[in-house]
């Protein structure tokens, strides 16, 4: 009996899929959901979540959020989040190399926060696209 993954923004459904495991990194931690999962709620962090849908992994940035697992359904509600082969690799390390180069810059801590939160966006969008490469290499 398969899991339902969705994975919504407030600009759409990134995803809605029957997958066989979902894992994600929460605040306190990564965690796996298979099958008959306990129902839970939990914080997300700027990270990728991997899922596994046949024999084959496929990731998704997401920019933090709530995952919530309940009935058999995974749902993950976040304000930004992208499928692997969405993301553009040269646009994703262009906006790390900016932020880090913006960090240096800024003394505010507010704009130093907001600095970290587009490098920790940036950073996510790479690891995915960095798996997605290995999973390439693997075939």
């Amino acid at each position: 009996m398969p899991l339902t993954l969705r994975i919504i923004t407030p600009e759409r459904i990134v995803l809605e899929e029957q997958v066989d495991q979902v894992t994600a990194t929460a605040i306190d931690g990564e965690l796996s959901i298979l099958p008959g999962h306990e129902p839970l709620v939990t914080a997300l962090t700027m990270d990728v979540l991997r899922y596994v849908a046949g024999k084959e992994d496929e990731f998704v940035a997401v920019m933090g959020g709530i995952l919530e697992v309940k009935n058999g359904e995974v749902t993950v509600l976040s304000d930004a989040a992208e499928i692997d082969r969405e993301i553009d690799h040269l646009r994703a390390n262009e906006a790390k190399e900016r932020a880090l180069a913006e960090k240096t810059q800024k003394t505010d801590k507010l704009d130093v926060y907001v600095t970290e939160m587009a490098i920790g966006r940036a950073m996510a969008r790479l690891k995915a696209v960095e798996f997605r490469e290995q999973r390439k290499r693997r075939r």
